[in-house]
């Protein structure tokens, strides 16, 4: 494919996200006027990097794609091509910090994701089995299937877990050109040119961007937020996932979070100082305060001589006895999110004196109505009740499943999604009795539906409009979409109907 084509899909790509987001707040303006009769208007906010140069701005680069193809080309055949500096900004984190990472110009970026194609197709086979990250012929679900298999059905075991320290950042520009010259990786000198000089930049604050700068590098560090840091990352791990293998612990690992398991106990402790020893080489240290060290994973309550638990966590998901569920900083941030959809259709306005009338008909509540459907949109996506219903009682399709659970398709912890369901019912219920008070104490005689229904009946509610049509006010369940994409997952892969991004995506993307 020529490389302008590539240049204008990289800027469609980042048009397309920025024009989403921005009639996202558009819809909600239109949502917030009907709700409380006051005009709303959301900023809309542009990335600032891309006012700090236009090489940044997908919108010019568009403009400007010509010019800029032959330049690249040029320089990439004179062998004068060097990558502009990134720019850095912050990620946040699940557990409320923030990531420092990159962002490259637009053109630079797809000169990385050319290279990196090239050499992840030249190249996987070299890699592990085991090692999940940054593949395409791999992904988080291959991981989490992996582990659950190797844990189901065992009573005890040994583990270990381990998280490396600032991994991106510390590993060392030595050891990778070591392992790629000495351990038979494919790599043209055109790809070893460009890798170069992508190690070669220096991160830049954007209040006083420059272009280039003559630092010297560190020798140490992949630059976050491009592709061929993610091929390099792999490279820095080969030869500990090597290890692991000839020393026959299991193990899987998904960038710099590596899991490992024995029922030998001297094996996990060889894996432990292994891992530590070879962690100095690569660069990057271990971190022993986000690390859990070695432990017997048990059921709960079982006599053992060790420390013990019943419950691991690996990306988004977690392991015990109940089977694999999502991990609690994932639920959390589901909560929290269905939380704000419960509380700002249902009692936000009312707090701020907004009552409209016409927001209540004679057969329903029309701010309840719009909270089910923001709800079961969130866990949905486009899928209907009924159509959800549908596609449980007959055999699993092989569709893309989208909401919040597409990111989860291997949860079979049936008792966790009903617990989830049983918290949104509560929290609904109160909220809704929450507002029928406030709305009699405003002179509000007849409430509608689905106002002075019990639990229960809230769980199967219908209502009409004024002409006689039928409008659904069942709750949404996170049992029902759970079972559904399960039960496809297992006919067709988590792949081919999830999320293939997988959970740790969703950590910073929801």
């Amino acid at each position: 494919m020529p490389f302008e084509d590539d240049l204008l899909g990289e800027c469609r790509k980042l048009i397309l996200r920025h024009e989403r987001y921005a009639q996202e707040i558009r819809d909600d303006d239109i949502r917030r006027l009907k709700r409380t009769g006051r005009e709303h208007t959301g900023f809309i906010q542009r990335p600032n990097y891309w006012n700090t140069d236009r090489a940044f701005n997908p919108y010019k680069v568009r403009s400007s794609s010509n010019s800029i193809t032959y330049a690249i080309q040029r320089a990439l055949a004179t062998e004068t091509y060097k990558p502009l500096n990134p720019i850095a900004y912050e990620v946040p984190k699940g557990d409320g910090s923030t990531r420092r990472v990159s962002v490259f110009s637009v053109a630079d970026s797809t000169v990385s994701r050319r290279i990196y194609k090239s050499l992840l197709e030249k190249n996987q086979a070299r890699f592990s089995s085991y090692s999940f990250a940054y593949r395409s012929d791999l992904s988080a679900h291959d991981a989490i299937r992996h582990i659950s298999a190797e844990l189901n059905g065992r009573n005890r075991i040994f583990l270990a877990e381990y998280d490396f320290a600032k991994f991106f950042d510390s590993i060392s520009h030595d050891y990778v050109w070591r392992i790629i010259e000495n351990n038979g990786f494919l790599i043209s000198p055109l790809e070893k040119r460009v890798l170069s000089a992508f190690l070669a930049t220096n991160l830049q604050s954007q209040h006083f961007y420059q272009r280039r700068t003559c630092l010297p590098s560190s020798g140490y560090g992949l630059p976050q937020g491009t592709s061929i840091s993610l091929f390099l990352a792999n490279v820095a791990a080969w030869e500990l996932d090597r290890t692991l293998e000839r020393l026959g612990v299991g193990f899987a690992r998904y960038a710099d979070d590596t899991l490992i398991w024995s029922n030998d106990y001297s094996l996990i402790c060889k894996a432990v100082d292994t891992l530590s020893s070879l962690s100095q080489k690569i660069g990057a240290e271990l971190n022993f305060r986000k690390s859990h060290g070695i432990n017997i994973f048990a059921p709960a309550g079982t006599p053992v001589e060790l420390k013990s638990k019943p419950r691991v966590e690996f990306v988004g998901y977690k392991f015990d006895t109940q089977g694999t569920g999502m991990r609690a900083s994932a639920v959390a941030r589901i909560k929290r999110r269905i939380s704000y959809l419960i509380w700002s259709n249902l009692l936000e306005p009312l707090s701020k004196g907004d009552i409209l009338p016409q927001r209540l008909t004679p057969t329903m509540d029309l701010d309840y109505v719009v909270m089910l459907s923001q709800i079961r949109r969130y866990l949905y996506g486009d899928l209907s009740e009924k159509k959800l219903r549908r596609l449980l009682s007959g055999r699993a399709r092989k569709i893309h499943y989208p909401g919040v659970m597409a990111y989860f398709p291997l949860v079979s912890d049936v008792d966790q999604l009903k617990e989830l369901d049983g918290w949104m019912l509560h929290t609904v219920a109160t909220s809704l009795r929450k507002r029928g008070r406030i709305l009699q104490e405003c002179g509000v005689k007849n409430l509608p539906a689905p106002h002075g229904l019990s639990n229960s009946e809230l769980l199967k509610a219908r209502t009409q409009t004024k002409e006689g049509g039928e409008v659904d006010l069942r709750m949404p369940s996170f049992v029902r979409i759970g079972t559904c994409i399960n039960q496809a997952a297992t006919a067709h892969g988590p792949n081919a109907v999830g999320r293939t991004s997988g959970p740790l995506h969703y950590e910073y993307e929801v």
